[in-house]
């Protein structure tokens, strides 16, 4: 989608987010999609397996959260210079995004790799567990700044208003992901299709497979991405000389739009963490339960995320060009959006938790607990929905910050606080972390209505006369 203008109907506003949002979504749900096979595959391997995968959730998200932190304050420079029509300005910004893509992509990946033997066991892995969960983390850690590369360009292609390149190499690269499974998890073994019985050839590598697999995929889809966003933009010449000439005024705007939220997304992980130690201590079970119902529960929140990327490229090209009341158009617009089609997907997963579960894991007693956990988070879809989907509209305005203080105040003050209470004094075993997540999210959902809805005022108010 090339650069819009901003009609005063309604109608046009919201034809204009669903035309940028709907590539957007459709990307997450092939990527969940694909997951979900992923998921399934290694879980086919055993319990044990599943939580040798699950006990690394959390650190690997925090660690591509911080990755995408670095498209955050980058990406929004790009969409205001857009909004403003300065043609300079935005082949300088994706110039200092692939320097910043070189440097932190490779600093993360050799301090990642130096603490990776320990973390599964920080984490509370059991013996039996350990050893594949440090081999899967070793390998993924090596695509770390191919991943750098993906998220950020991934971030500033959308924030450009393409929606439709992103879609396409996620996709076709983790469709990848897939078949790369089928030989590097499973051994040589015999298939039938249709009555025609094949040889199928396979290293059985079994978890560590499956993370040579994710390596390879991420690897190219974040070379694509970056030559994409580089060189396939005929609007904007880009210097790869100048893209290692460090700009000061770019660098320091993408930190303080970068750093909260790179803080934001590590105080939700660490709490997460947390949480992952505390499901850990109830048994190898309750930790593959847990792991299934999060990847079941990604499906929820699709919608929501792409209608997010959409309004935070629509909320920061009207901010850029200095379009304000039509910036708060797009994220009152967005958020009931978001509301409504998260409330539906909340519908869906309570009804269908079991036959969710159950796809992902071949033990009845992880599919029976992950199911009630799916249960429980499905209150709270509609509210979580609202706070993806404003936390968008809030980075499109330039403000960072405040989502770094829903985040402490959901994730410390509510869930790492009430679940052990709920876990252990109470006794609700792994539901009761699980009750926690509810509170925390409906509050950040709360808080985000709240402060988009007086920060866009006060931009308004500001720039009236």
């Amino acid at each position: 989608m090339k650069e819009h203008s901003h009609a005063p109907r309604q109608s046009t506003h919201l034809g204009v987010l669903l035309m940028l949002a709907w590539p957007a979504i459709l990307e997450q749900l092939l990527l969940t999609l694909v997951r979900y096979v992923d998921t399934a595959m290694v879980g086919s391997l055993g319990a044990n397996a599943t939580a040798a995968v699950a006990i690394n959730s959390s650190p690997t998200w925090l660690i591509t959260s911080v990755l995408g932190a670095i498209g955050v304050g980058y990406s929004v420079q790009v969409a205001h210079s857009i909004g403003a029509k300065d043609k300079h300005a935005t082949e300088r910004v994706i110039e200092q995004t692939f320097l910043a893509v070189v440097v932190m992509g490779a600093g993360i990946t050799v301090l990642c790799l130096l603490i990776s033997p320990y973390l599964p066991g920080w984490l509370g892995a059991e013996a039996a567990v350990a050893p594949d969960a440090v081999r899967y983390l070793q390998i993924f850690l090596l695509s770390l700044p191919f991943q750098a590369g993906s998220f950020a360009f991934s971030a500033v292609l959308r924030c450009m208003g393409d929606t439709k390149t992103p879609l396409l190499l996620n996709t076709t690269a983790n469709l990848l992901n897939v078949v790369l499974n089928l030989f590097f998890i499973f051994p040589s073994r015999t298939v039938t299709l249709g009555g025609t019985t094949l040889r199928l050839f396979g290293f059985g590598w079994g978890v560590s497979g499956a993370a040579i697999a994710t390596a390879i995929a991420t690897t190219v889809t974040g070379v694509g991405i970056t030559y994409c966003a580089m060189f396939r933009k005929k609007e904007y010449t880009i210097s790869l000389r100048d893209c290692f000439k460090p700009d000061r005024t770019i660098i320091r705007r993408a930190m303080e739009l970068g750093i909260p939220t790179a803080l934001e997304r590590a105080i939700v992980t660490s709490g997460q963490l947390v949480i992952t130690r505390i499901n850990a201590s109830l048994g190898t079970t309750a930790l593959a339960a847990a792991h299934v119902a999060i990847t079941a529960e990604a499906l929820s929140y699709l919608p929501a995320d792409g209608i997010s990327y959409a309004t935070t490229a629509l909320v920061g090209q009207s901010y850029g060009a200095k379009e304000y009341e039509d910036s708060r158009r797009y994220g009152i617009l967005a958020g009931w959006t978001g509301f409504t089609l998260s409330s539906i997907m909340g519908t869906l997963l309570f009804l269908f938790a079991h036959p969710l579960a159950s796809i992902f894991s071949s033990d009845p007693g992880v599919i029976e607990l992950a199911a009630n956990m799916l249960r429980i988070v499905a209150i709270c879809q509609p509210m979580f929905g609202v706070a993806i989907v404003l936390s968008g509209a809030l980075r499109g305005l330039g403000d960072t910050r405040f989502p770094l203080v829903i985040s402490i105040a959901g994730m410390w003050l509510v869930r790492c606080t009430t679940a052990p209470l709920l876990v252990y004094v109470l006794g609700l075993g792994l539901a009761g972390s699980w009750v926690a997540m509810v509170f925390d999210l409906c509050l950040r959902g709360a808080l985000c209505i709240f402060r988009f809805n007086r920060f866009s005022l006060r931009c308004i108010a500001e720039h009236q006369y």
